[in-house]
């Protein structure tokens, strides 16, 4: 997970921050999954066809992006799969448009991003609406139940919102703020609904209005029918958190067991794994992707690169592999050494103009981009951290020597 970060950051270095920030759930009650279920079967027993319907929509949804170019023209973008504890799978999608100014202003935000409830006549509004107060509302802490995860350890009589910041203020206009998510037009308009909900002190009858609505695009919940929650990306330190979020890796669980013949407990540290989980792997769908394409720099000082060999190998075959040990940082001194074109890059550029081939070294790139990644480096690992500092500041070193000299005689 923590390379699939710093890949991903790497992207944000290239491209900015992203444009927006997706949320998509599998909704149980598609008509593909009721059509197919036998008698007396509900989608929790099904968890192959569930993965089945989701996959498919989220191929659909990723066209609708890249080549449907529904918010304009694509660049790249960073998703991942994770999975409810209750089963349903749900996708992180981070993407990159190509934007000017006028991106981030109120009148195109409101373009595409709604966060109320549809109030137009016509028979699409009236569908719109129907998918919106089912699946693109935040109800979980109406009534004040304080047993809502979104009121753990919040006072339901002293606090004005729960963790996820519902109710939100109504808002006449949408405001870009400089330092996270935009505050989106909720209008006080009088459309609102009741629903009937668990609270703490038993069933009530709630009122639903816009501040309850979680922001939405009109376009994908009336194609996808499901909640999908469509954000613009915001500040830097927003973009730090959504990264963090997205890989933040698979739920664990701790398992105490106990034995007959050993008086002490042993507790198993391990991953949780859930049927939808479990049959999306069986069925290899992907988990993860980034594009463009990310290449991992290799950063290693002078003769401390890893060398993999068998413990069978004789001294001699041993000492050939050590002599012909190649990584991404050795293979671009010597591509330097006898090439000029690559001398005008930094390390950490190279990769989008140049292609590595293990055991051959860089060669130019005639197709396709990838973006270079170089590892973070803490203070505290000493060499490697100033290792890291001169190779973002000196283009096509020939070696480590060259990388180190500040004037050549």
């Amino acid at each position: 997970m923590q390379k699939l970060y710093q890949d991903s950051i790497a992207i944000v270095r290239c491209y900015g921050k992203p444009s927006l920030f997706i949320t998509f759930t599998a909704n149980p009650k598609w008509e593909e999954i009721e059509h197919k279920l036998l008698p007396h079967q509900s989608a929790s027993d099904r968890p192959d066809l569930v993965a089945r319907v989701f996959n498919l929509k989220v191929q659909d949804l990723l066209n609708q992006i890249r080549h449907k170019e529904v918010f304009g023209p694509w660049l790249g973008w960073v998703w991942t799969i994770e999975y409810q504890k209750w089963g349903l799978p749900h996708l992180h999608l981070l993407v990159f448009l190509k934007t000017d100014h006028h991106f981030l202003t109120a009148v195109n935000v409101d373009r595409f991003i709604s966060a109320e409830i549809p109030t137009g006549s016509d028979a699409m509004s009236h569908e719109l609406r129907g998918i919106i107060q089912s699946t693109m509302v935040h109800t979980h802490c109406v009534g004040g139940n304080e047993k809502a995860l979104c009121m753990e350890g919040l006072n339901p009589l002293t606090t004005q919102t729960c963790r996820k910041g519902f109710p939100r203020q109504f808002q006449p206009e949408t405001i870009i703020m400089e330092d996270g998510y935009p505050l989106y037009r909720r209008r006080d308009t009088a459309q609102c609904f009741t629903i009937t909900v668990r609270a703490t002190e038993g069933n009530v009858t709630a009122i639903i209005e816009n501040q309850r609505v979680v922001p939405y695009s009109p376009y994908f919940s009336l194609r996808y029918k499901a909640h999908i929650n469509v954000e613009v990306g915001g500040s830097v330190k927003a973009v730090k958190y959504i990264h963090k979020y997205i890989y933040k890796g698979g739920d664990r669980a701790t398992a105490i067991v106990v034995s007959d013949h050993d008086e002490i407990k042993r507790h198993l540290n391990g991953r949780y794994i859930g049927p939808s989980e479990a049959v999306w792997r069986l069925f290899e769908f992907s988990t993860h992707q980034e594009l463009p394409s990310v290449t991992t720099l290799a950063l290693h000082l002078p003769d401390a690169q890893a060398v993999y060999f068998s413990d069978r190998e004789a001294p001699d075959d041993l000492r050939e592999r050590l002599d012909r040990s190649m990584t991404t940082l050795t293979a671009w001194f010597a591509y330097n050494s006898v090439t000029a074109d690559g001398r005008g890059y930094f390390y950490y550029e190279f990769p989008e103009h140049c292609v590595y081939v293990r055991k051959v070294g860089w060669k130019p790139r005639k197709q396709r981009f990838s973006i270079g990644c170089m590892w973070s480096a803490s203070p505290f690992m000493g060499e490697h951290y100033y290792l890291r500092l001169l190779l973002t500041i000196v283009r096509g070193a020939r070696s480590f020597e060259d990388l180190r000299t500040l004037y050549s005689s």
